[in-house]
C-alpha cells in the first residue's frame, strides 16, 4: 500500500521519521530538497534580470522575468524566483560576484531563507506582550456613539472601564481604546472631543489596573500626547504617523506605534479603490512609513505594521491580504491584523449584521494565527479559543 502524506508541521515530519526509525537528521535534508519556496524581487534592470535567471538555472532553481528582457525591449523587470532552499542558497552564493547590485539581492535572499520566527516580546510601560505562544489578542474598546458594530455601548466611562477589565479577564493582552469612528464615510472627530471621551476612561482603567497594556486608536497628536500622559502604552495610527506632530509625539515619549496602510481617508477610502498589486503596494507604503518613522527618531523595535483590512480595499484585496499576510514578515516587524466584524466577512459569509460576524472573525483569526502577531478583535474569548486550537493543530508557533 502507498498513500500520500500531508505533513503540515515539523512535528508531523518527526513523528513519521520515528515510525520509519530513520535518522532524525533526515528532516533537515528533506527540508532542503523537498519544499519549493517562492520570492519576488525587483524592479531590476533588464541585464540584471537576465543574469539573475542564469544564476538561478545554474543552481537548479529558476526565475521568471519579463519576456522583453531577452531582446532588451524593456528597461526593467520584476522577477519571481523559486526553488528549494538548497538551490536558492547556491544561487544566492553565485550572485556574490555579479554586477548591478545582485550581491545585495543574494544577501537578502539568504536572510529570507532563514526560518520564520516570532518577533521578540514587546516591552511596554505597563507590561509585556509576548508572542512566544502565538498571536496576542487586542480587545477593541470603542468609546464612540457611531462605530460600525458597537457604537454607543461604551460611551459611558464606567461601562468602558468595566468592558476593558472584562476583556482582560477573557484573555486580552492589550486593550485598544478609540474615540473616533473610522468606518467608511465617517468624518474626523475633533481633538477636543476625542480627549473628552478618552481621558476619563484611561484614568478609570488605571485606577483599577495599573498593569493592563493600553493602546490608543487615534491619528491626532494632541490626543495621543494627552492619553500617553495618562498611562497609554501604544499608538495605533490608521494614518501611519502622517499627521504633522504625530511622529514627534511618538519619538519624544518612546511610545510603540502601529503603522497602518490606508488608501485615502475614512471619508472617501471606499470610493472605487483600485490596485494592480495590492500586497506590493501595501509593502511599499509600509516601507516608506517605517523609514519616515525611523528618520523622526522612533526606534525600529518600537514599530508594528498593519495591512489595513477594509481601509480603502475591495473584497478581493481584503481576502488577498489575509491569505498572503505572511509576506509582511519580510519587514521583520510585528504584524497586527484588524479584521473583526468587517464588511468583507459579511460579504463572504452572507451576514449583514456586524454583531453576528464573530464566527467569521474567528475563522480568519485561526487561519492567520501563524502569520499575525496581534489580532485586533471585538470577541476576545472566541478569538482566544480559535488561536489556541489553530496553534495546537499546526504544531505550535514557529521558531
Amino acid at each position: 500500500m502507498i498513500r500520500r502524506l500531508r505533513l503540515v508541521s515539523d512535528k508531523d515530519w518527526r513523528a513519521e521519521l520515528d515510525l520509519v526509525q530513520a535518522d532524525p537528521a533526515c528532516r533537515e535534508r528533506v527540508a532542503a530538497r523537498a519544499s519549493v519556496t517562492v520570492f519576488k524581487a525587483g524592479p531590476l534592470r533588464a541585464p540584471a534580470a537576465n543574469i539573475l535567471k542564469q544564476c538561478m538555472l545554474a543552481a537548479g532553481a529558476d526565475a521568471i522575468v519579463a519576456r522583453g528582457c531577452i531582446d532588451a525591449s524593456v528597461e526593467t523587470s520584476m522577477a519571481i524566483v523559486f526553488g528549494t532552499p538548497r538551490q536558492l542558497r547556491l544561487a544566492a552564493a553565485s550572485l556574490a560576484g555579479q554586477p548591478f547590485g545582485l550581491p545585495g539581492l543574494g544577501e537578502e535572499l539568504l536572510r529570507l531563507l532563514e526560518p520564520v520566527r516570532r518577533p521578540r516580546d514587546l516591552v511596554l510601560r505597563s507590561g509585556t506582550i509576548s508572542f512566544s505562544n502565538g498571536p496576542a489578542v487586542m480587545g477593541i474598546l470603542n468609546v464612540t456613539p457611531d462605530s460600525f458594530s458597537d457604537g454607543g455601548r461604551y460611551l459611558d466611562p464606567a461601562a468602558a472601564v468595566d468592558r476593558a477589565l472584562e476583556m482582560k479577564s477573557q484573555g486580552a493582552a492589550i486593550i485598544d481604546v478609540g474615540a473616533e469612528s473610522t468606518r467608511p464615510g465617517s468624518l474626523r472627530a475633533p481633538s477636543a472631543v476625542q480627549r473628552e471621551r478618552l481621558v476619563p476612561v484611561i484614568r478609570g482603567i488605571r485606577r483599577q489596573d495599573a498593569g493592563l497594556p493600553l493602546s490608543v486608536d487615534t491619528s491626532d497628536p494632541e490626543t495621543a500626547a494627552a492619553v500617553i500622559a495618562e498611562g497609554v502604552d501604544m499608538i495605533n495610527d490608521i494614518a501611519a504617523l502622517s499627521e504633522p506632530g504625530m511622529p514627534e509625539v511618538a519619538a519624544s515619549t518612546e511610545t510603540p506605534v502601529v503603522l497602518m496602510h490606508m488608501k485615502g481617508t475614512p471619508r472617501d477610502m471606499q470610493i472605487a479603490p483600485e490596485y494592480l498589486d495590492v500586497m506590493g503596494e501595501v509593502l511599499s507604503f509600509l516601507e516608506e512609513r517605517i523609514e519616515a518613522a525611523c528618520s523622526a527618531g522612533i526606534r525600529r523595535e518600537l514599530i508594528l505594521v498593519d495591512p489595513g483590512i477594509g481601509f480603502g480595499k475591495r473584497q478581493v484585496d481584503n481576502l488577498a491580504l489575509v491569505r498572503r499576510l505572511g509576506e509582511l514578515r519580510c519587514l521583520g516587524l510585528p504584524v497586527l491584523l484588524g479584521h473583526s466584524r468587517k464588511s468583507f466577512l459579511g460579504n463572504a459569509a452572507g451576514e449583514v449584521e456586524p454583531l453576528r460576524r464573530d464566527p467569521a472573525t474567528a475563522v480568519i483569526s485561526a487561519l492567520a494565527a501563524h502569520d499575525a502577531d496581534i489580532l485586533r478583535v471585538h470577541d476576545v474569548p472566541g478569538t482566544v479559543q480559535a488561536v489556541k486550537v489553530a496553534m495546537a493543530l499546526n504544531g505550535g508557533p514557529p521558531g
